[in-house]
């Protein structure tokens, strides 16, 4: 399972670093952290970052694979008003340029998707859940299908992204993801436990103790 960074920020991405194989974006969360996405990807680099392509998907994600090396170009699979980007998604993807197909709902977009040539099939299970469907079911569903694609010289990888939680962290990785995309939020809530911070200051003091008794001998 490879974890990736849901965030543009630079001091972030350098905090979690030791523990990411890559990093999400998307116009949203750019705007949110102030980041400049080309400063982001370069620090980042080699590891992969998605960068989201609007307006006019092709000219954008072309733009972004020639400026950016370790870039994968976000293209959801869903038009803003009308239509879908499969033709789209295939074309770049027969251009050699790695694609994240994003703002997937359930199997059978994600199944589309792959088909077309998504490298990455994101899925959004805090969304799903919002709807009272069974993500952890749905995971696993995509996980199998994409795992049996595979048979078929489809190349896709499932990233089991809108992670909210802990415990929608731990389900997505019992479930099979392939990659889990989560916030510094959440990240800092996994490392944390109070037992752990309370035996390490415990370990410190009696250290500590120990130096005091050696040293008053």
């Amino acid at each position: 399972m490879k974890l990736f960074l849901d965030s543009s920020k630079v001091d972030e991405a350098k905090r979690w670093m030791p523990v990411i194989d890559g990093a999400t974006t998307n116009p949203t969360i750019l705007k949110k952290d102030g980041s400049d996405i080309y400063e982001f990807c370069k620090m980042m680099d080699p590891k992969p970052v998605s960068v989201e392509a609007c307006g006019d998907f092709i000219t954008e994600a072309r733009q972004y694979a020639k400026d950016i090396p370790n870039a994968i170009i976000k293209i959801p699979l869903l038009k803003p008003y009308g239509g879908d980007n499969l033709q789209i998604i295939k074309e770049l993807a027969e251009e050699h340029i790695s694609i994240n197909c994003t703002a997937l709902f359930n199997l059978s977009q994600v199944i589309l998707a792959a088909k077309a040539g998504a490298r990455y099939c994101s899925l959004f299970i805090g969304r799903i859940d919002d709807e009272g469907v069974d993500y952890k079911l749905a995971i696993e569903d995509c996980v199998r299908v994409i795992d049996l694609m595979y048979r078929t010289n489809t190349t896709s990888e499932l990233i089991v992204g809108s992670v909210r939680s802990v415990g929608q962290f731990l389900d997505a990785v019992r479930a099979g993801s392939h990659i889990v995309t989560v916030p510094p939020s959440v990240l800092e809530k996994l490392v944390e436990h109070k037992f752990s911070r309370a035996t390490v200051q415990m370990f410190e003091e009696d250290s500590q103790s120990l130096k005091q008794v050696v040293g008053s001998a």
